[in-house]
């Protein structure tokens, strides 16, 4: 399984993560950029809890040199714990792109922005947040509060309640004073993706 030890780039629309994660394991450690694209994949995928988990591993094991990552996992404490490991790991990761199913929920939100304060690398100036995410107005504003002694941040994200007077005022706050570089709310999946 030798043909793939100068990848770089693993840009694909449709895979299993099973087969993604043999492809990154035998990368040979090149892998800058992983860009799957994830629409629908909750809604077909039978093991999406341990392959998801696999995947994460895979990554933060075999991928030193990661840049642009596109992820799809549950809100599961385990699932959490790997991907805190993998921003520890992956030093060089400049943008991310997150797709948690049913994460409609505050709670999942919040816990994701504690996670990404503790664990970031420096070098992360983007984050794409696939599907609705929720943070409570209060957290957000930690987490830009705790975000500003690093570089910009861009944030892209299709919930419109990001839209809203409270958030707004929130996010010109944080962009006047320099936390966030840009803060973009797209009413479409597709332009959220890699």
């Amino acid at each position: 399984m030798s043909a793939y030890r100068e990848l770089e780039t693993f840009n694909i629309d449709f895979i299993s993560l099973n087969e993604a994660s043999i492809i990154i394991e035998n990368s040979g450690g090149h892998i800058r950029e992983i860009l799957l694209r994830y629409i629908d994949y909750e809604y077909w995928y039978d093991n999406l809890g341990e392959d998801s988990l696999n995947f994460i591993c895979k990554i933060y094991q075999n991928c030193p040199l990661i840049e642009y990552l596109s992820l799809l996992f549950p809100s599961t404490t385990d699932h959490f714990i790997e991907f805190e490991k993998l921003l520890k790991g992956c030093q060089i990761l400049k943008s991310l792109l997150l797709n948690i199913p049913n994460n409609d929920k505050e709670e999942t939100g919040d816990e994701l922005l504690k996670i990404l304060i503790r664990s970031a690398p420096t070098n992360l100036r983007e984050i794409r947040f696939f599907n609705d995410f929720k943070f409570s107005l209060n957290n957000l504003e930690k987490f830009f509060k705790n975000w500003k002694d690093r570089p910009a941040l861009s944030i892209l994200t299709t919930d419109p309640i990001y839209k809203g007077d409270d958030y707004m005022k929130l996010i010109n706050k944080y962009k006047d004073n320099g936390v966030i570089k840009e803060f973009r709310c797209d009413s479409r999946n597709d332009d959220i993706q890699y």
